[in-house]
């Protein structure tokens, strides 16, 4: 199977008078649910769906309570989940108080099979959600030529279509779930 991708014009936010640059961006083909991933395990294993179901649930609040008190969670071959602070500067240690503490995230580390995920897997270019979104309002208004040039901003205007939260901020490093900056055909 195939993982699609599509391709996006970054700037460097520290360099921003240097030349954007073609980025790809992961598109997500669908979700598997809780409920789906429960009757998938129960029909590979002799344990209900919703006994799964229950020990899933259960297996994230035991987590969550782990890592709410700062101890890692070791899903062995999957990989592991711990937390991460991020924060503002202090002149010294002694300036330095819990104040600084500006977010937490979960920082997830995979296992072996997961870091070997990408051997042998393929890549299928497909268009943007933006440039299949001008084609679905081209067709509904009856169009038969669709403008996909992305839309000139403002000078200093930062503002993206990206859904929110859905991470992004490094160079080639986003979701791929928002498209943001200038995105083009794969």
């Amino acid at each position: 199977m195939a993982l699609n991708y599509s391709i996006s014009l970054m700037g460097n936010p520290s360099k921003p008078d240097d030349p954007k640059k073609a980025y790809a961006k992961a598109q997500i083909n669908d979700e598997l649910s809780l409920r789906e991933l429960s009757k998938r395990v129960s029909s590979q294993t002799t344990v209900s769906r919703a006994d799964v179901y229950a020990v899933i649930i259960s297996t994230v609040e035991n987590m969550v309570e782990a890592l709410r008190a700062g101890d890692q969670v070791d899903f062995g071959e999957l990989g592991k989940f711990r937390l991460q602070v991020s924060s503002k500067g202090a002149a010294t240690a002694e300036e330095f108080t819990a104040n600084n503490i500006t977010g937490v995230n979960i920082q997830f580390v995979p296992g072996d099979d997961l870091k070997n995920l990408f051997e042998g897997m393929q890549f299928n270019p497909v268009p943007t959600r933006a440039a299949v979104r001008a084609v679905l309002k081209a067709q509904k208004a009856g169009e038969t030529t669709v403008d996909i040039t992305p839309p000139v901003r403002p000078a200093g205007d930062d503002e993206d279509d990206a859904e929110p939260g859905t991470g992004g901020g490094t160079q080639g490093g986003g979701s791929g779930t928002g498209d943001e900056d200038e995105d083009l055909f794969g």
